[in-house]
């Protein structure tokens, strides 16, 4: 900028000695030379300004690394079932009942059992965990939540129960109602294999009654004819939970029951069986 400020000076100087000396037929040329020389000192200073004012250039902005989705953490694995299922000590039937989850309950699922179609969940009733089958459970698969998988506990030893001796020997006090009557009385009975007879009194009327049969396989049920007074057939069965109680009925034109029990035991109700 101050180097074309002095090359102006010296142009106009210059022309202003040409002036001086010169005649005055050349004044107005020298005149429109100076005042060219001035116009393009303008255009150049402008354009000087121009250049110096131009607004630089901003660099890009570097993209910055994109911020990583986090993923949820999933919540807490949990079961529910369809309809009451048992909960158990182990993945099957013959272990030790501990609960029952109710239909629509949710539990915790805490471990995973791949040979059967059990998984371990925290016990809803009280501490500890128990194997529940997922039969009817929402939802079945749980690999999402890379559980541990569970060790079957060993299996229990299966109890025998023993199987019950139904014994017709000996006294009974026993109970009939015919014809809306009822009858009641001491019945005594021999057994000789397969073969039953018994003989009682029936009270109101000291009526003396005596029946036979034959017992079945198990010696559980009897059954057999009425020998005197009169006619018609009986069949009876002492109960699987109580062997000091038996039911039945006489067959004569209708179904009359006909019960017993031990001396020192009460009379089942109902009477009328099996």
């Amino acid at each position: 900028m101050k180097l074309r400020l002095v090359h102006l000076v010296i142009v106009l100087s210059a022309a202003l000695l040409l002036q001086a000396c010169a005649p005055g037929s050349n004044a107005a040329a020298i005149q429109t030379g100076v005042a060219q020389t001035l116009q393009i000192a303008e255009l150049q200073t402008a354009a000087a300004g121009a250049q110096n004012t131009a607004t630089p250039l901003v660099p890009p902005t570097e993209a910055g690394e994109p911020t990583a989705t986090l993923s949820p953490t999933p919540a807490l694995p949990m079961v529910s079932v369809g309809q009451n299922t048992n909960c158990r000590s182990g993945p099957s039937s013959n272990y030790t009942l501990l609960t029952t989850i109710q239909t629509g309950q949710s539990v915790e699922v805490l471990k995973v059992y791949n040979a059967t179609n059990y998984v371990v969940v925290r016990n809803p009733a009280g501490s500890g965990d128990c194997w529940l089958w997922l039969q009817y459970a929402t939802p079945a698969n749980f690999a999402e939540w890379n559980l541990p998988v569970a060790t079957q506990p060993p299996t229990p030893t299966a109890t025998l129960t023993p199987t019950p001796s139904y014994d017709w020997e000996g006294n009974w006090n026993m109970r009939t109602v015919i014809l809306g009557t009822t009858y009641t009385g001491p019945m005594s009975c021999t057994v000789s294999g397969n073969s039953i007879n018994c003989s009682m009194t029936l009270n109101p009327g000291a009526l003396a009654v005596s029946i036979s049969g034959t017992l079945s396989g198990s010696r559980q049920s009897a059954s057999g004819s009425v020998n005197a007074p009169g006619s018609g057939t009986w069949s009876t069965q002492i109960k699987a939970n109580n062997l000091n109680q038996f039911v039945g009925k006489f067959t004569d034109g209708g179904d009359y029951e006909f019960c017993g029990a031990r001396p020192g035991s009460s009379l089942p109700d109902p009477c009328l069986g099996p």
